[in-house]
């Protein structure tokens, strides 16, 4: 969980920076992709709930945030999957399961959207 948070806060400093450096996003754009970047990160922390996946592609369908909500799928997905390898317990298999198939479904549905 940490983590999550730690890497949520990296996406949306960098983001942020890339705004401000570039200077054509104004706060309210910067705003906008940083409700973005926190609602997919819960969204990946709760893929049982019904409207992740909604919310996963909504914001992936977008061309301007595509290739990184596409990316931060995949590194996700890896490591998932590298848990879901290490991992023994029952209990884990079946959560890093069900988290392996959102991700898997979330990726499918912005690349044949």
């Amino acid at each position: 969980m940490r983590m999550r948070v730690v890497k949520s806060m990296a996406a949306l400093v960098a983001l942020l920076m890339v705004g401000a450096l570039s200077g054509c996003q104004s706060w309210q754009e910067q705003r906008r992709i940083g409700a973005m970047v926190q609602a997919v990160d819960e969204a990946i922390a709760a893929p049982a709930d019904p409207a992740a996946l909604q919310t996963v592609v909504r914001y992936g369908l977008d061309s301007r945030h595509y290739v990184m909500i596409r990316g931060w799928l995949a590194l996700e997905l890896q490591g998932v999957e590298s848990q879901l390898a290490a991992t023994r317990n029952p209990e884990d298999k079946a959560r890093f399961q069900s988290r392996a198939a959102f991700l898997r479904q979330a990726i499918r549905r912005i690349d044949l959207e």
